[in-house]
C-alpha cells in the first residue's frame, strides 16, 4: 500500500478521548487555557504576523463529529461538504461549524460507502461527487444527499480504477477529472460518467505521477495535479498536455513534503496546498509563484492534513485527521 493510501485510508488514533470541547486562546509561545464548553466549537487565536485559526469538531460518529475527516469542499452559499472518510458518510454544516445534515453508511450498495475520500461540486446543477475509495467508483448525490448516479469498477482499463481518490469539475464543460493513484494516471469523464480520456504513467519525468493525489481546476479550465511521491504540483490543460510544474523535496519556500490536499481559488486562480509533511500551507500564483504560507497550529506530527478549500476571501476550511477536526484559518 502506497504512503498516500495509507494516509487517507487509515483509521487515526483517538486524540480526544473525551467528547467535549475546549477554547483555547494562543498567543505564542504563551499558551492560556480559558474555559470548557461542551457545545462549541474550539476557537484558537494567534498573535500578530501570525493566523486566526478555528477549529470545530472532535472524534465519535455522532453529527458534528469526525473519524479520519478527508476532502472537503465550500458550496457558493457558503456550505461545507465533509467526507468523513472512516465513519463512510458525507456531513454537511453552515461556514461556522453548525451540522446540518449527513448521508451514508458503510457498504457497497448505491449511497453506501468505503472509506470515501475525494468530494467536488457541481455548482450549476448542484450535484456532488465523491469518489468512493474502497468500492473503486465515483457516486453522485443532490447537494442534500439523495443518490443520483455512480461509475467506476475495480482495475486498469478505460473507466476503472486502482484506489480513486482526488476529483474536481468543470461547470462550463460539464467533464469530472479524477486521480487514479494506483494506475498513476488522470481520468476524464463526462459528469454522467462516460470516459472521455486519460493520460500520466508511473515516474518522475514531466507529465508522469508518483501517486497522485488532490487535483483542482482553475477558472481558465486548467488541471493542477499534486504529485504527492514526486513532491510537486503538476499544471496539464483539459487534454492533459503539460504546461509547468514546479516544487522539490525540502523545507524551503516552494518545496514540498508530501503535499495532499490543493484547492484553487475562485476567481482569482490562486493556488493552494497543504504540505502536510511540514505542517504548513503553501499559496502560490496561477503560474506557480510563492506567494505565502501558513501556520496550521496544533498538529500530531503525523502527515495529517489531507484536503483543504479556500473562499474567495481567502478564508481556508482543512481537514486534519490526526485531531478529527476541521480548521479555519482567516489570514
Amino acid at each position: 500500500m502506497s504512503n498516500l493510501i495509507r494516509i487517507c485510508v487509515e483509521s487515526t488514533a483517538q486524540h480526544f478521548k473525551a467528547h467535549r470541547t475546549v477554547w483555547l486562546i494562543i498567543f505564542l509561545p504563551l499558551t492560556l487555557l480559558i474555559t470548557l464548553s461542551p457545545s462549541s466549537p474550539i476557537a484558537i487565536a494567534q498573535g500578530e504576523g501570525t493566523e486566526n485559526i478555528q477549529v470545530w469538531g472532535s472524534v465519535g460518529s455522532n453529527p458534528g463529529q469526525f473519524n479520519n475527516p478527508a476532502g472537503i469542499v465550500l458550496d457558493p452559499k457558503g456550505y461545507v461538504f465533509v467526507v468523513d472518510s472512516n465513519n463512510d458518510r458525507i456531513q454537511k454544516f453552515t461556514s461556522n461549524g453548525t451540522f446540518i445534515d449527513e448521508w451514508g453508511t458503510a457498504g457497497a450498495g448505491p449511497g453506501q460507502f468505503n472509506r470515501p475520500i475525494g468530494i467536488t461540486l457541481d455548482y450549476t446543477n448542484g450535484h456532488v461527487y465523491v469518489t468512493d475509495t474502497g468500492n473503486d467508483r465515483i457516486q453522485k448525490f443532490t447537494s442534500n444527499g439523495t443518490f443520483v448516479d455512480e461509475w467506476g469498477t475495480a482495475g486498469a482499463g478505460p473507466g476503472q480504477f486502482n484506489t480513486v481518490i482526488g476529483i474536481d469539475e468543470d461547470d462550463d464543460k460539464q467533464n469530472v477529472y479524477v486521480t487514479d493513484v494506483g494506475n498513476n494516471r488522470v481520468e476524464r469523464f463526462t459528469n454522467d460518467g462516460l470516459f472521455v480520456s486519460e493520460w500520466g504513467t508511473a515516474g518522475a519525468g514531466p507529465g508522469q505521477f508518483n501517486n497522485p493525489g488532490r487535483i483542482a481546476l482553475d477558472p481558465s479550465g486548467n488541471l493542477f495535479v499534486a504529485d504527492f511521491g514526486n513532491n510537486r504540483i503538476q499544471k496539464f490543460d483539459e487534454n492533459g498536455n503539460l504546461i509547468t510544474m514546479w516544487g522539490t523535496g525540502g523545507a524551503g519556500p516552494g518545496q514540498f513534503y508530501n503535499p495532499t490536499g490543493m484547492t484553487v481559488q475562485f476567481p482569482q486562480g490562486n493556488v493552494f496546498v497543504a504540505d502536510s509533511g511540514n505542517s504548513r500551507i503553501q499559496q502560490f500564483d496561477n503560474s506557480g509563484k510563492f506567494v505565502k504560507e501558513y501556520s496550521i497550529g496544533e498538529n500530531t506530527g503525523d502527515i495529517t492534513n489531507i484536503d483543504l478549500d479556500v473562499d474567495s476571501d481567502g478564508k481556508i476550511y482543512l481537514t486534519d485527521r490526526g485531531l478529527d477536526v476541521i480548521k479555519v484559518i482567516s489570514p
